[in-house]
């Protein structure tokens, strides 16, 4: 509560609105969803910690674009700052308001002020106009006019107050419910000898972002243990910088082995990022966290390669769920390595290892897209609701692959074509395989 009795208190004239880098800009952002804070981009969300509450724009999960901060720690109770951020630093303009009533109005460079800036002392002494660089004013000016104009600008009465209060309700009901689902958290599919290894890369290293990706995985995983009965020690999760290759080769060549009783185990592999397919030697790579596309052989995991590998590891049965494409494009349309071709490299049943199964997002040459309405890859929003039983014409809670795939392609055709887009997943495997007990 503390951010909010800030507000009633303090100016409201910042308009919460997405920076010039972000990737989506837009007058009105998203909210935050999920508890990761290190997962939120291009959203707007609260954060209360024990030494500071944070109401702003999120690039990255750093604040970045514009936003409210107080300090509520003990060096700092009572300052408040509102403006502008950049990688979790004041960066741009803002007002910072400090416990003893002084007020600099001004600019900010890396968390410092540095620029036009004028600083007013609550005692009555003469304000400090000028230049200032690390902190310190370096050359002093009469004229504050161009403070006062920005000042004015950003203590409109229309803060959207409202719109912050409904925001941080929205989000401490969204918290409140997830901490609930976890503490209540129950297998409703039938426990069974199964492991996971789940995969999201959303913000890579050298590569544009994929949508929603982290989100896609933290789900996916959530639903692999509710869903389809595999107990939570046995879900291997691997996101963004933990999903470098390495990691990635590790958890296949030697935790995935240490979890499989020989002809017993069922096998889930989720993958949510992106793909691309090299022309030369006609063979798809899932690309990690670290990936470099001029040295894709070297830096990147090979398909063929690594199925094999699972394969050899003994299991039952493998379950391989891919929301991603080789296409080359990226799950906004954009080209991840310049004048990329698309491969048509056809995925069947006699290029698979014995046992396998995949259903994959899309079509050959087509985009496995991210939507920002659903807050999820297309593909996996609908594999979601097909896993938790929502898939037409379910009477029991049993469900086979095959009814699992019919559910989702319809689904993700059918909304993407609503959106003017085109994708269609395709599935290779034993339709009868049970996925949900």
């Amino acid at each position: 509560m503390k951010l909010l009795q800030s507000f009633k208190n303090r100016f409201f004239g910042l308009m919460l609105m997405a920076g010039a880098g972000l990737l989506h800009a837009q007058d009105i952002l998203p909210v935050c969803k999920g508890g990761d804070v290190r997962q939120w981009h291009s959203c707007r969300g609260v954060i209360d910690d024990d030494e500071y509450s944070y109401a702003g724009d999120f690039v990255m999960g750093k604040f970045d674009g514009r936003g409210i901060l107080e300090f509520t720690a003990d060096k700092y109770q009572g300052d408040h700052y509102q403006g502008e951020f950049k990688n979790g630093l004041k960066h741009g303009f803002g007002m910072y308001f400090f416990s003893n009533g002084d007020k600099y109005v001004g600019e900010y460079q890396f968390g410092k002020r540095e620029g036009k800036g004028t600083y007013a002392f609550s005692n009555g002494q003469p304000a400090l106009t000028g230049i200032w660089s690390n902190n310190a004013l370096v050359t002093k000016t009469a004229n504050s006019q161009n403070a006062s104009n920005k000042l004015n600008d950003l203590q409109s009465p229309e803060f959207e107050k409202k719109k912050i209060e409904t925001l941080r309700s929205s989000i401490l009901k969204d918290r409140a419910s997830e901490k609930l689902d976890a503490q209540t958290t129950k297998m409703i599919g039938k426990a069974r000898d199964a492991v996971a290894i789940v995969i999201g890369v959303q913000n890579y290293k050298n590569l544009p972002f994929a949508s929603y990706a982290n989100n896609d995985a933290n789900q996916f995983k959530q639903h692999a243990v509710r869903y389809l009965g595999v107990k939570p020690e046995n879900v291997k999760l691997l996101t963004d910088s933990n999903a470098n290759r390495a990691e990635i080769l590790l958890a296949f060549k030697y935790w995935l082995p240490a979890h499989i009783n020989a002809g017993k185990t069922d096998v889930f592999i989720y993958y949510s990022g992106h793909g691309l397919s090299q022309e030369q030697v006609k063979q798809k790579y899932f690309l990690p966290f670290d990936v470099n596309t001029d040295l894709l052989e070297e830096t990147a995991i090979n398909q063929k390669s690594l199925f094999k590998q699972i394969s050899q590891a003994g299991a039952k049965s493998v379950v391989v769920f891919l929301d991603t494409c080789f296409s080359g494009s990226s799950r906004v349309g954009q080209t991840l390595v310049q004048n990329q071709r698309a491969v048509n490299l056809k995925l069947n049943a006699d290029a698979l290892p014995a046992g396998f199964s995949v259903l994959s997002a899309a079509s050959n040459q087509q985009v496995a897209y991210g939507d920002d309405s659903l807050q999820h890859g297309v593909f996996t929003f609908f594999l979601l609701k097909g896993i938790s039983g929502e898939q037409i014409g379910q009477q029991t809670r049993q469900m086979n692959l095959g009814q699992l795939a019919e559910y989702v392609t319809q689904k993700t055709r059918q909304f993407s074509l609503n959106n003017n887009k085109q994708q269609d997943p395709k599935f290779i495997g034993d339709q009868q395989q049970l996925v949900v007990y």
